[in-house]
């Protein structure tokens, strides 16, 4: 069941639930970015623990199978700059963005978990360098990974073509509205 919803929502949709389009956005980078006044951006008004949720929901999904579920965007199915839905629960919307049309991008979801909260056992250094740190304000960073992880190394992953670069993450509210005016 859980396998089947995540799958509803990691379709190709885009942005936002209503059709919106996504529009490319060049502030968005690899970097960490928290959606507040000081970055031009609008806070997204989100809990710290709808947030937490969000990650640990991720995080358990890719823990069911043994060699943990991976999260792919490729050139032909998703172009640059789109957005698709990971989970939402509450008042966050976690978005997967494509950040380069020429790359098949493929990630673990926990590695998306980690990036959110920096980890299930982030210290407190951890957390602040994650999307976690943006607090309140949701924010956008690329998928940490570590290229020496046997998953990203695989004669299957390999032979796709499939690189962990090119996916950011996205902590947006799941007010429409409010997502829709993040930068």
């Amino acid at each position: 069941m859980l396998y089947s919803r995540l799958i509803k929502l990691a379709a190709a949709t885009t942005f936002l639930a209503g059709g919106v389009a996504a529009q490319c956005n060049d502030s968005e980078g690899p970097d960490l970015l928290c959606y507040n006044e000081s970055s031009g951006g609008v806070s997204q008004d989100v809990t710290e623990a709808d947030i937490k949720y969000v990650a640990s929901y991720l995080r358990s999904y890719g823990a069911q199978t043994k060699a943990g579920r991976q999260f792919t965007m490729t050139a032909a199915d998703a172009p640059d700059c789109a957005e698709w839905t990971l989970y939402a629960h509450g008042t966050v919307l976690a978005l997967g963005k494509h950040l380069d049309s020429s790359l098949n991008s493929s990630v673990l979801f926990s590695d998306i978990a980690d990036t959110i909260d920096g980890g299930a056992s982030a210290t407190p250094e951890q957390q602040a360098a994650a999307i976690y740190g943006c607090s309140t304000d949701g924010g956008s960073r690329a998928v940490g990974y570590d290229p020496a992880n046997p998953q990203y190394n695989t004669a299957a992953y390999l032979a796709n073509g499939y690189t962990p670069k090119g996916i950011l993450v996205k902590i947006v509210s799941s007010n429409a509205q409010l997502a829709a005016a993040v930068l």
